[in-house]
């Protein structure tokens, strides 16, 4: 039995899956299989991935149900105890699988591990994470996820290695949620579970490709994900900011699409000191001022340049 499943779920991704999976076909540690689950897509993927023999890929099909429904019949298909995602755009570098097992290795009581990443926000411009707090220069059992996240994410879908028990312990990824499934299933591993952080950068994640569930956000459902969390953060204070902080995102996406309600709700459900000063400004901008700076976010970030609203 492999060490790892490696599984990938594939909606209308054929300029990219070839790339994607080379990267997974590529890597220095070999003990795994590729479970590619092929979400009703339209273009030509499948004829693409049909174009690679090698017998540790395994290849699944449904009708379009969401990415959410493929990861988890992926997982449900997986023969090896530790599942790692990979989305059908992004990139591992060579030692993406082997910087996971040698943290497996180290650390007995993780039940999740994850490797550090970068962000290509465009054709010519990738972006370094930055996080909230300090990281430690080794890999370590992260005490505290939520306190490192107030900016990037410490983890992201692609980064994650996690033993199948505990994935299905959580039910495995919400499949009622539109948006946000992966950092909702973040959330419930990191209340539930003993997380493991490796800093080495093993993940390019392109945020910029088509049908990139990040980029076309139903604000609606944003604020579902947001939600579900609501009855641990009284009790979690990290928990409570981290969720503020997505909450700040809400809102400043709803005055930019001119819901004004869905503004107010989410501005009334933060507690203003989890923002800084330069949030609190923000916030209070007129929409199309905002939408303005988004342009010229973009257009700093083609020029090399990035700012945010963090």
């Amino acid at each position: 039995m492999a060490f790892f499943s490696v599984v990938i779920p594939i909606f209308n991704k054929a300029n990219f899956i070839a790339q994607t999976l080379q990267s997974v076909i590529s890597q220095k540690f070999s003990d795994f299989e590729i479970i590619l689950v092929n979400d009703g897509s339209t273009d030509n993927s499948l004829e693409v991935i049909n174009q690679f023999e090698d017998e540790r890929i395994k290849i699944f099909s449904q009708e379009n149900q969401g990415a959410s429904s493929a990861r988890n019949l992926g997982v449900k298909y997986a023969n090896a105890e530790w599942i790692a995602l990979l989305d059908a755009d992004d990139y591992w570098y060579s030692n993406h699988l082997e910087e996971l097992y040698n943290c497996i290795l180290k650390f007995s009581v993780a039940d999740v591990v994850s490797n550090a990443y970068e962000v290509q926000l465009s054709d010519n411009y990738i972006k370094s994470i930055n996080y909230s707090r300090e990281i430690p220069k080794e890999a370590f059992i992260v005490e505290d996820y939520f306190s490192y996240s107030f900016k990037d994410q410490l983890f992201w879908t692609s980064t994650l290695a996690f033993k199948k028990q505990c994935f299905h312990e959580l039910g495995g990824f919400d499949i009622n949620l539109k948006t946000g499934q992966d950092l909702d299933l973040i959330i419930r591993f990191a209340i539930n579970f003993n997380l493991c952080y490796n800093p080495k950068v093993t993940l390019k994640y392109k945020r910029y490709t088509e049908n990139n569930l990040s980029i076309d956000i139903n604000l609606e459902e944003k604020k579902k994900y947001i939600d579900k969390s609501k009855a641990w953060e009284n009790d979690n204070p990290s928990l409570k900011k981290y969720l503020d902080i997505n909450r700040y995102s809400l809102a400043l996406q709803a005055k930019m699409n001119h819901s004004e309600s869905l503004y107010k709700l989410a501005f009334s459900e933060i507690d203003k000191t989890n923002l800084s000063s330069k949030q609190i400004l923000l916030i209070h901008f007129p929409g199309y001022l905002l939408n303005l700076l988004k342009r010229f976010q973009w257009l700093l970030i083609n020029a090399g340049i990035y700012k945010s609203a963090f």
